[in-house]
Parts: structure tokens; C-alpha cells; sequence
């Protein structure tokens, strides 16, 4: 269906334009060329020349065209065209572009030479297409003797994800969703004299057939980069819109709650420069900053777009020049298990286009590594991402051969999934360790001394599941006794505060112990040494050395469910010391300012959020040893 609506907007076309006049198509072709509208501007210079081959001022605009729309056969044809005329010298790039597109189709040999031709032939070795033409030179010797990596497979998914347009920013979500960015065609073909575009959301189960997910799309907008936090509760992502010709991105966020996605929010100043472009965000912890990795091209950077970094509370920080270049460094991804950015670039040497790099932090960026083939190849290849549990599987984008393509050679992104050999059991390690400090501390509740009211006993029988049930049971009262003295918008916020928190706060922290649970049990299985700190926390009611007998009583009945967990999985562990659990009760040393010690004011000092925040337990720690 698709390829026959373009057949039939290209038959559409033809009919209009081939009674035009030379002038006239010249005007069109340098309209489109000069808005960057390249697949238009192509179509036009090619009606061009069918009136007449000897037109010497198409060829050049052309063959930057074919570059920009990725069909390297016709661009070289184009380029040399140029290159032997008469008036070839008006045009100094075409040895750069002739090496770079021989690149792209793998035939380093000849892109060797005509680099190499440029340099020598330059006559300012300080500027930029100088700089870039040593690079793409460096990156086609390196090409020459590089080896395909053993340890990585690489597979193009299927049809069920990847369509004949261009797919792309991929982003796996848990262990089945697979969130990406896919181009349609627009709605308003048939009114328009070009070809237009834009990229939506999609989403698929692994395996299964990739649908919208209309949550964000706007069709106003082209939609992309879609990306979440670890616990799928943040969404970041760009919306983008043509202007004066370029592209301009800002970047978006929304919240997820109570099932529901909050309305799309631009993002602050911080992340979205006035007068700059701003995209490609993407997650990560950092110097133990929670914040997002971005691109941009505003002021104080390096080249033309940087990688940025720019903390939930702080100021943005471009990464510097072991990063950034004087090109484009795109597609972040900071893997914080590996303490490792993986990257994009067309300036750093490579196999052609954009290749994938990685960088390692230590104190600083380390040597900018080109992660090799197959991952890179002579053509883009873009939006590297893996789950931050593993080292061993991800995804990322790339128009290389074999990609599907709807007209031209390689004009269209596809996805492609690719795995590692893992030989060192201590990666996998560590991967789940860091998997399981992300969410942490992990904070869970408890009503009103429980368990085991009114005693002086320091362990407990209860599992903490059976605590959770018991607390959850009692929200309705909550939410009654809280808004008791209230009245009209006051009593419908305060309801609405006390639901939140029982449905987002205690229900997210029972959630996120059970995953908790699970990995422990994973990083356990490979022979890893464990030690969990947890800290007890009680409202002030009662004495001191009651509330420290309530705070051990708390920690015991999660040891409980630990031991229980999964039909006492973890009990071996326990009893050889592989998993150790040290208790820090704290009572109420540390409970936060107003909340209520007085018993006969039972709203503020029971059922009050602030005193049903001070009772809970949290896991703020875990340490893991691996031999």
C-alpha cells in the first residue's frame, strides 16, 4: 500500500511537471534544495536534466542531494560529473564527498584516494573540511585492516517491527515491550507536489507486530526518541517541526500515574536552549546525579551538535572535547553498570557515516573507542541502547545494506537487535547489582504499630506481605479519618493526597520489593556475596525504647518475607552467610518536623500522611562481593 501511494503522488507529479518549463523546474528544484527538502530537490534536478543533460549548475546540487538522501551509487556518479568538468575547481568538496560516499559503499581503496587527493591538495590544513577529511581518511585505513568482532551477532528484526520507511530509536522497556520512532507517510499526499514525512511513536512485544502508541503522537509534530526511566514512571522524548528549512527538536516529559500518562510538558531552559536544537534524551545516573543525556546545538559547545548532560537540580555540562568534536555527536546512551557512554558520530574516525563509540568514565571520559563490526558499518549507524541489567543484548539503528528500503539504495533506518558473548560470570554480576542500587533506598510501610501491636518484642512471626495486605486494607479509613475536618475543594485534594499515597507510594514500594526479591535471587545464583542494610523509622507516639522495639520488629518481618520469598529460595544463602542482613533500627530519632506525638489527636499522629511516611523500613544499602 505504501509503495502505491508513492507511485501514485510520483505519477501525480510527473503529470504536472513535465510541462513545465526548464526555468520554472530549476526554480522548484532550488526551492527544495535550499529548504533541505533533499528527496524533493532531487526529483526536480532529475526532471531537470532529462530537458537538458549539459546543465552544468544541476549536477553539483544534485550530488549533494543523492549524499543527503543516502544514495551513494548516484551521488559518486554525480561528484564525478564535477569533478571532470571545466568548472570543477568552483567546487573544492567534491574530492571529500567522493571519498566519503566511497566509503559509505565500503570500496575504502578508492575513498583512500580521493581523501587523501583533498588533503594533499588543500590549501588551509587548519579548517574544518580539512579536519574532517583526515578523520574520514584515518577512519578508511582503519577500515582496511579492522576484523569483524566474534564476541557480537547482529540480526535485523522483522517485519513486524521494521516497514519500508525509515525505523528507528529503538528503547526496550522491561523484558518484552520495545518502544521506537517510525516515518509514515503524511496524511495531505495528495494535495501536496512532494513527498513529505513524519516520524510517530510505536510499540511493540517482542516478537509481535508493532503498533502506534498514541499516547504522545502529534500530527503536527514529528515524534522521536522516545525514552523512560527505569521504572517506566518518566518519558522523555523530542517533538520536532521544520523551520527555515532545519529540523528544530525540543524536548518533552511526562509522568506516569495511577495508569495513566500526565500531558505531554516541555521541558525547562535548561534542556530546551532558546534558539538551539534540542533532542535524543536519554536517561541516566551520572557522578550520582540523576538527569538526562542530550544533544544540542546551543551556545558553548564544541561543534555542530554536543553532547550534553543536564541534571534534574543543576546547571547543563557539555561533555567535553574527548566527546565532543567539531562534527555531530548524537544518540547518547549511558550504560551506569558499565559507567559507560555509547555514542554516534560522523566526525571521530569510522567505517562510514555515523559509527557507534563508547567511552568509559573514570574521574574523566576515557579513550573514545569505535566499538568495530559488526555493529558499525559503512553506512549510519545510530541509537545504541541496551537494558541497564545486561551487557550481553540491545538494539540500535542503521540504513546498511540489507536494511528494507522503499525507492533508494539505502534511504531507510531499520532496527536491528544484537547480542554478546558474556564470558566473565562477574559482568553479569555486577549488571544485576547495579540494577538493584538504582531504586534504592526502597522504602516500605507499615500502619500503626504493627506488626505485633502492644508488645515489647524485638522479632516477629509476620511476613512483611502480610503487612502490606493488612495497611492497604485500612486506606478507605485512611482517607476518612485524614479529611475528617474538612470541607468542599480542600476535602477533595486531601482525599486525593492520601489515595496517592497508598496507590503510588506504599503499592510502588510492595512492587518494587518484589523485584528487589528477584534479583537478589539472580545475583545470589552466580555466587555473589551480599550484605542489605536496613534502617527502621517509627512516628514518635510512644517512648524511645518502645519505638526501637518496634523498628527491629519491622526490619524482622521483611527478613520474613526475604526467607519466605519464593518458597525459601534465599534460606541456603542465608544460613551460609553468602546473603547477610544488618539491622539499623533508628525509632524515632530522625521523624520529620509536625508530626503529631499526642495519642489523643489520632488524625495528625496516625493518620496523617507525614505519620504514615515516618512508619516504614527502608533497604538503603547493598553491598556485593564477587570472587
Amino acid at each position: 500500500m505504501k509503495k502505491n501511494i508513492l507511485s501514485y503522488c510520483l505519477a501525480l507529479l510527473s503529470s504536472f511537471t513535465f510541462a513545465q518549463k526548464k526555468v520554472e523546474i530549476d526554480a522548484e528544484a532550488s526551492f527544495y534544495y535550499n529548504t533541505q527538502d533533499y528527496f524533493s530537490a532531487v526529483y526536480f534536478y532529475e526532471l531537470s536534466l532529462q530537458k537538458d543533460s549539459n546543465s552544468f549548475s544541476d549536477w553539483y546540487p544534485l550530488a549533494e542531494s543523492y549524499r543527503q538522501t543516502n544514495q551513494y551509487s548516484k551521488g559518486i556518479s554525480a561528484y564525478k560529473r564535477v569533478l571532470t568538468s571545466k568548472k570543477s575547481a568552483a567546487f573544492p568538496n567534491t574530492l571529500l564527498w567522493l571519498g566519503v560516499l566511497h566509503k559509505n559503499k565500503s570500496e575504502y581503496d578508492k575513498a583512500s584516494t580521493y581523501l587523501k587527493q583533498f588533503l594533499d591538495e588543500s590549501l588551509r590544513p587548519t579548517d574544518y573540511w580539512y579536519r574532517k577529511a583526515l578523520m574520514e581518511w584515518k577512519g578508511a585505513q582503519m577500515a582496511l585492516s579492522a576484523k569483524k568482532r566474534e564476541d557480537v551477532q547482529v540480526e535485523l528484526m522483522g517485519e513486524q517491527i521494521n516497514s519500508s520507511y525509515s525505523d528507528f530509536a529503538p528503547f526496550p522497556l522491561g523484558d518484552s515491550a520495545l518502544y521506537f520512532s517510525s516515518m509514515v507517510a503524511d496524511d495531505g499526499l495528495a494535495e501536496e507536489l512532494y513527498i513529505g514525512h513524519r516520524s510517530q511513536f510505536m510499540q511493540s512485544q517482542y516478537g509481535g507486530v508493532a503498533e502506534l502508541f498514541k499516547v504522545f503522537n502529534d500530527l503536527n509534530y514529528h515524534m522521536a526518541n522516545i525514552s523512560f526511566s527505569p521504572m517506566g514512571e518518566e518519558a522523555y522524548f523530542s517533538k520536532c517541526k521544520s523551520k527555515n528549512g532545519d529540523m528544530v527538536c525540543q524536548i518533552y516529559t511526562s509522568r506516569y500515574r495511577k495508569g495513566l500518562w500526565s500531558v505531554p510538558e516541555l521541558m525547562d531552559e535548561r534542556f530546551n536552549e532558546s534558539f538551539s536544537n534540542n533532542t535524543h534524551p536519554q536517561w541516566g545516573l551520572w557522578k550520582g546525579d540523576e538527569g538526562l543525556f542530550i544533544v544540542s546545538d546551543r551556545v558553548g559547545g564544541l561543534g555542530d551538535m554536543d553532547i550534553w548532560f543536564v541534571p534534574m537540580q543543576g546547571s547543563a555540562i557539555n561533555l567535553g572535547n574527548g566527546i565532543n568534536t567539531s562534527g555531530k555527536e548524537v544518540t547518547p546512551f549511558y550504560h551506569p553498570v558499565e559507567k559507560a557512554l555509547y555514542f554516534s558520530s560522523d566526525f571521530h574516525p569510522g567505517f562510514g557515516g555515523f559509527d557507534i563509540f563508547k567511552s568509559v568514565w573514570e574521574e574523566n571520559w576515557g579513550l573514545v573507542e569505535n566499538v568495530g563490526k559488526p555493529l558499525n558499518s559503512p553506512a549510519n549507524d545510530l541509537y545504541y541502547v541496551s537494558p541497564i541489567d545486561s551487557f550481553s543484548i540491545g538494539f540500535f539503528s542503521s540504513n546498511r545494506e540489507g536494511s528494507r528500503t522503499i525507492t533508494t539504495e539505502s534511504c531507510c533506518n531499520d532496527i536491528y537487535r544484537f547480542t554478546k558473548t558474556i564470558e566473565c560470570v562477574c559482568v553479569e554480576v555486577d549488571s544485576i547489582s547495579a540494577a538493584m542500587r538504582l531504586n534504592l533506598p526502597l522504602s516500605l510501610y507499615f500502619h500503626n504499630d504493627e506488626p505485633n501491636p502492644k508488645t515489647r518484642d524485638s522479632v516477629t512471626s509476620v511476613n512483611y506481605t502480610d503487612a502490606y495486605n493488612s495497611f492497604m486494607a485500612q486506606k478507605d479509613q485512611y482517607i476518612k479519618r485524614f479529611s475528617s475536618v474538612m470541607s468542599g475543594r480542600a476535602k477533595n485534594a486531601t482525599e486525593r493526597q492520601m489515595r496517592d499515597f497508598f496507590e503510588q507510594t506504599v503499592s510502588g514500594g510492595y512492587q518494587s520489593l518484589l523485584i528487589f526479591a528477584e534479583q537478589l535471587e539472580e545475583v545470589l545464583a552466580l555466587e555473589a556475596k551480599v550484605e542489605i542494610k536496613l534502617k527502621g523509622y517509627t512516628s514518635p507516639l510512644t517512648a524511645s525504647d518502645y519505638n526501637n522495639l518496634l523498628a527491629k520488629r519491622r526490619i524482622s518481618s521483611v527478613e520474613n518475607f526475604l526467607k519466605q520469598f519464593n518458597s525459601g529460595v534465599l534460606i541456603p544463602y542465608l544460613q551460609n552467610d553468602q546473603l547477610v542482613l544488618t539491622e539499623l533500627p533508628l525509632g524515632e530519632t530522625q521523624v520529620s518536623i509536625g508530626v503529631s506525638d499526642n495519642p489523643n489527636d489520632r488524625r495528625n499522629s496516625v493518620y496523617s500522611i507525614k505519620a504514615a511516611q515516618e512508619r516504614r523500613i527502608e533497604i538503603v544499602s547493598v553491598l556485593v562481593e564477587f570472587n
